[in-house]
């Protein structure tokens, strides 16, 4: 099972180059062994096909034998691991925050160091490489019994799907269709010429919105291109929040498991925490970084982390937008239910995000004048960053892993007060 997710970012062709990736696999291969299995995969850019092939040859070169999955969803390369008998992963895909990023994304059992000196192996035990097709079907057939399929085609749902041009050819449209929803698809061609950003943007599910209430749908869909994210719209247009999505999956998971653990990153907001709660569970906050690992380590029966991303742990400990859709529609039709009433069985608080540039050796600094000015009175969370918990409030204070920015998220019952912390802590970061 996946405990480990390292995350490698940066500018192709500068930051991250051939040589780069080469000698990243190499380091993977020295550690995890020779003729160990490793399966690899990417997305539809043509950056990520040639790193992904510089991975490759890196892996090889320390002796790997890499099973290559070509272009397909992050959630589907996972799964199809343990049939390969693998116990690692790589994933290329370009970043979901700049389009000129690769973002590289290691899957593991084990924690991998990548400080070491590589080894490449004689020419004589240069390890295979195969390519394969048949996890298609084999997630399909294994998503597909995850849940009722027949109450689902019951409700013939019409869904509004956009999706990324290529980014899984086209993977999500045939589930949809086995489980009697008619797909209506957008095929999204964002940051392939106009340079926007890959992720899910204003523009991709303001499309998206409109197209709904146009024809009726019951539900809109944007994924992301490595297929772990999902931005859900109800009937209405609406998009539903992602904590609000969090909060219905919770709801409804705990009902098959009262007491049950559930994992998410520090971001959580207070209305999943009282859910949990309600239900007599234990709800476990880490770093972003630690989602996956905790969901391991405290047999969790649910977990979560924005931006829109959801694990089922009975199924698979990764984070995985096709589940999510599919779990979705069978939550509105075993309920009989629209999105946004779902969502309305939410309590939901007055909450912000944004960011504040600054250095990254000004951020510890930043840290402990929050420690200093909260910790006798209120209760802290310094997992990732510092969360301070108030009355009916909170305030989280992140430091970016990759750029030189702070990442702050309040969430309050008031919307008064909402917008004093906001002041006071933009105040202190900036005066900083």
């Amino acid at each position: 099972m996946t405990k480990y997710v390292r995350n490698i970012r940066g500018v192709a062709n500068k930051e991250i180059t051939n040589e780069f990736a080469s000698r990243l696999g190499t380091l993977v291969g020295n550690f995890i062994g020779q003729k160990k299995q490793v399966v690899v995969g990417r997305d539809f850019n043509v950056t990520s096909q040639m790193i992904k092939r510089s991975l490759t040859t890196g892996l090889m070169a320390a002796g790997m034998d890499v099973i290559d999955f070509g272009i397909a969803p992050i959630p589907v390369i996972h799964y199809g691991k343990e049939f390969y008998n693998a116990t690692t992963m790589i994933t290329v895909s370009r970043s979901n925050l700049r389009p000129e990023e690769v973002d590289i994304k290691i899957f593991s059992d084990h924690e991998i160091p990548l400080e070491a000196y590589v080894k490449k192996v004689p020419w004589y035990e240069i390890g295979d490489l195969q390519y394969v097709y048949e996890y298609r079907d084999i997630y399909m057939r294994a998503i597909l019994k995850q849940v009722d399929t027949k109450t689902i085609k019951e409700k013939g749902f019409l869904v509004v799907l956009d999706k990324k041009e290529n980014v899984d050819r086209p993977f999500t449209p045939q589930i949809l269709n086995k489980i009697g929803c008619e797909t209506v698809l957008i095929e999204s061609m964002d940051g392939q010429s106009t340079g926007d950003f890959p992720e899910p943007s204003p523009k991709r599910i303001s499309l998206v919105s409109e197209l709904i209430t146009a024809i009726g749908a019951d539900l809109g869909l944007v994924l992301d291109n490595d297929g772990d994210q999902v931005v859900f719209i109800d009937h209405k247009g609406n998009i539903i929040r992602e904590q609000t999505v969090l909060a219905i999956f919770v709801k409804y998971v705990m009902k098959d498991n009262p007491g049950g653990n559930i994992v998410s990153s520090i971001v959580a907001s207070q209305s999943v925490e009282e859910i949990v709660k309600d239900a007599r569970g234990k709800f476990i906050k880490t770093s972003v970084d630690d989602v996956l690992k905790e969901i391991d380590a405290n047999n969790a029966v649910f977990g979560g982390d924005e931006p829109g991303m959801y694990v089922f742990p009975e199924f698979q400990n990764c984070f995985d937008a096709i589940l999510a859709v599919v779990k979705m529609l069978e939550i509105m039709a075993k309920e009989d239910s629209t999105l946004s009433s779902l969502a309305k069985g939410i309590k939901e608080y007055n909450r912000t995000g944004f960011t504040i540039e600054c250095e990254h050796e000004k951020t510890d600094e930043v840290i402990e004048i929050f420690m200093t000015r909260f910790e006798t009175e209120h209760n802290i969370n310094t997992v990732d960053g510092i969360r301070i918990d108030l009355d009916e409030s909170f305030i989280l204070i992140r430091p970016s892993r990759f750029e030189p920015l702070i990442r702050v998220y309040i969430e309050s019952t008031s919307a008064p007060k909402l917008q004093e912390l906001t002041e006071y802590v933009k105040k202190i970061i900036e005066n900083v």
